[in-house]
């Protein structure tokens, strides 16, 4: 009976080595005003945009949908691209809501 090919040991360790492979990470830092603003990554609350000026945020490399509220402001939402092993930084003005 003729050996299959690949070896299915060589198969298996190379899945399990990609299986092993921790994911790439990058920081996101979001600047801006107002302070008190609150920040969602990909739906999860964050923090307030204070906090993320000075820390940033871990994330897995790739794309994110970033938002960012405050009463009494329109909302601030759009997709971010973060690389593996680097930092992205955006800058967010919240635009007041006229009375």
């Amino acid at each position: 009976m003729p050996a299959a090919w690949p070896p299915l040991a060589a198969l298996t360790c190379v899945a399990l080595a990609a299986a092993c492979t921790p994911p790439m990470v990058g920081v996101l830092r979001v600047g801006g005003m107002p302070d008190d603003a609150l920040v969602t990554v990909d739906d999860q609350y964050i923090g307030k945009l204070s906090r993320l000026k000075r820390f940033g945020i871990k994330v897995p490399a790739g794309e994110h949908r970033l938002t960012v509220e405050a009463n009494g402001h329109f909302p601030h939402d759009q997709l971010v691209t973060v690389p593996g092993n680097g930092a992205t930084k955006v800058d967010v003005a919240l635009e007041s809501i006229p009375e």
